[in-house]
């Protein structure tokens, strides 16, 4: 069976990039064609992979995402395949993984006008409102739910997936490295208590909301792992806090913070999944999240760690904090409990998606005139 996947960019790797990959070298490994259609060049580690590289059009970043779904319905007309999958929105698609909130669901007042809003809105509305017969892949529920009350689709076109964490991941649980290795090589205060926030977006993941709350909790360390935005020791400097932020711009392993930290904090503003909830957990690192957060629900669920509820008040945020260091060690006990569980289910999420690939191409075959 020839799949081809389509993502419009590879090179920032973010979740949706790294999905994209995963589930295409899951899908080659169970013996299909797969053919990952991008803008991006093609590159050495993506061996055995077959990259089609198309062409990145556009003066904006709407324009050149609704050009790249023109050219990626160009290129399967050459390349034929059996099935398609996108981590893109792109209309026509066999099958659409969900990996961004809907949308048509987000409050939207005058820029509703903008060519931005009505382009994205265009390309989404294409994917999942009627006569679209693509299938659906949501990260959790509540998202599912979210776009099924904008488009109203048939509720059997969409599948929720098991919580998605990636196999380097747990490799990385199962052979940690000492906490007190991990600190000393960050320069981390060995008895601190130190909340971690990994956010390449910063100001989405809540990191300036983290800042804020730091200065009601005077003993409290965060390390910022994975942005080197200027803004974040700008505003620690000027709250007085400087000392007890430290910045780690770039990481090979993202769980060696979570093992050096006590908890993460996540108050994200934005977050349809959140695979770095599920990283924390893994990690035996219990997490204090904001409901927006589509896994604030295995937060919830597992007991390993605080729900921050909507809208956001950074009083309660910080109260919430007071709470999570008061309960530390029943929170890390919880989280260790939820890291066992996570570690049976380890691929599930990959094994799901190419199951229903193939029973679907395998029926639509059969159905076929």
């Amino acid at each position: 069976m020839k799949v081809v996947l389509a993502v419009f960019q590879l090179e920032g790797r973010g979740g949706k990039e790294r999905d994209c990959l995963a589930v295409a070298r899951a899908l080659h490994a169970r013996g299909h064609d797969v053919v990952v259609a991008t803008t991006s060049p093609a590159t050495p580690d993506l061996a055995p992979l077959r990259v089609t590289t198309l062409p990145r059009q556009g003066l904006s970043n709407h324009a050149r995402m609704r050009n790249f779904a023109r050219a990626v319905a160009t290129s399967l007309a050459a390349e034929r395949p059996d099935a398609v999958l996108t981590f893109d929105r792109v209309p026509g698609a066999d099958f659409h993984f969900a990996a961004d909130a809907a949308i048509a669901a987000r409050k939207a007042g005058w820029r509703r006008w903008l060519p931005r809003r009505r382009t994205y809105l265009a390309l989404e509305r294409g994917v999942f409102a009627p006569p679209s017969r693509t299938r659906f892949f949501f990260l959790t529920g509540r998202q599912r739910d979210e776009y099924a009350a904008a488009y109203g689709f048939d509720a059997s076109r969409a599948m929720v997936l098991p919580l998605i964490l990636h196999d380097e991941r747990y490799d990385a649980a199962k052979n940690p490295a000492s906490r007190e290795r991990i600190r000393d090589e960050l320069k981390l205060p060995r008895d601190a208590v130190v909340a971690v926030s990994v956010a390449v977006k910063p100001r989405q993941k809540g990191v300036d909301r983290t800042l804020a709350a730091l200065v009601d909790h005077p003993t409290l360390h965060l390390l910022v792992a994975g942005s080197s935005d200027g803004w974040i020791m700008q505003q620690a400097r000027a709250s007085g806090i400087a000392e007890r932020v430290h910045v780690l711009p770039y990481m090979t392993n993202v769980m060696d913070p979570m093992f050096a930290a006590d908890f993460l904090a996540h108050p994200a503003r934005n977050e349809a999944a959140g695979q770095v909830i599920g990283e924390a957990l893994l990690a035996g690192t219990p997490a204090i999240v904001s409901a927006i957060c589509g896994y604030a629900d295995e937060v919830q669920r597992t007991g390993a760690g605080l729900v921050i509820p909507e809208p956001f008040d950074g009083r309660m945020f910080s109260e919430q904090l007071t709470i999570m260091l008061d309960r530390l060690p029943q929170m890390r006990d919880s989280a260790k409990a939820a890291a066992i569980r996570l570690q049976e289910q380890r691929g599930r999420w990959l094994e799901v998606i190419a199951e229903t690939i193939e029973a679907e191409t395998a029926h639509q075959a059969i159905v076929a005139p």
